[in-house]
């Protein structure tokens, strides 16, 4: 059994990945796996609309799908904050779809969330390496001034396509790379817990996450400057550490000390 499919037989929430160049156009076919008969509705900003919702968009037409017309967020000054919640929340309660996220860390976030809100399971087309979220459960959210984090369940599928990943800005790119780094202290602070008798090592998770590791930080420079096989491993990397959390239903085979000094 290679890493993938261990990971998604041990995880709680996600039912199916696609990775690699070209997999947009696999949208539809994951939808129809995982959503048989239901209708869609691709959810992105005006930024990845425009490099990835409409080939996602295409995908479900070409398939047949039935589908509504997307919801675009603005490209500009959109975070995950608790207005656009119930602001996707509004526009969804009247319509019977089911969600695709099409997206990095802020749009994935938004539609976990008001998924869950609505009692609905959702999917996640994600454009950049940018977080180890996409596969985790929880979303972020700014809520009444705070940045806080609201148990929902991890999409049922996701795909990622490898060449518009390493297309993406480069600042998102270096926040996947620095979050991915971070393994490496939480990894440090998991062995403290172990020995101290606090929170014992699980080993499955523990090798989603450390085993492969120097591998994805292997070459920074080739990740900024765009290399799709480089883009890749960072984003394989990013993914099991989701994984992991939802095999175990912690945060702890990803985050320590340094995610506390970073919120």
């Amino acid at each position: 059994m290679n890493k993938i499919a261990a990971a998604l037989e041990r995880a709680r929430d996600t039912k199916a990945l696609i990775t690699g160049k070209g997999v947009v156009h696999h949208t539809a076919e994951i939808f129809k796996d995982l959503f048989p008969g239901q209708k869609a509705i691709i959810v992105a900003d005006e930024n990845t609309w425009k490099v990835a919702g409409k080939e996602a968009q295409a995908s479900l037409d070409d398939a047949g799908v039935q589908s509504y017309p997307p919801f675009i967020f603005p490209g500009r000054d959109f975070y995950a904050e608790w207005q656009h919640i119930e602001t996707l929340k509004s526009h969804l309660e009247n319509i019977d779809a089911t969600a695709i996220a099409v997206g990095s860390g802020v749009i994935n976030d938004t539609v976990k969330m008001t998924s869950h809100m609505l009692g609905r399971r959702y999917m996640c087309v994600g454009t950049a390496a940018s977080m180890d979220g996409f596969t985790a459960y929880g979303a972020s959210i700014t809520k009444d001034g705070n940045k806080q984090t609201f148990d929902c369940p991890a999409p049922l599928g996701f795909v990622m396509d490898s060449e518009i990943a390493a297309a993406a800005p480069k600042e998102l790119a270096a926040s996947g790379y620095a979050d991915l780094i971070a393994k490496i202290p939480a990894g440090a602070d998991w062995m403290i817990a172990d020995a101290i008798g606090s929170e014992k090592i699980d080993r499955f998770a523990w090798e989603l996450v450390q085993n492969g590791l120097k591998e994805s930080l292997s070459d920074p420079a080739a990740i900024h400057d765009g290399d799709i096989e480089k883009t890749q491993a960072l984003a394989d990397g990013l993914l099991m550490s989701g994984f992991a959390m939802q095999a175990i239903c912690s945060s702890r085979p990803a985050s320590g000390t340094e995610h506390q000094f970073s919120h």
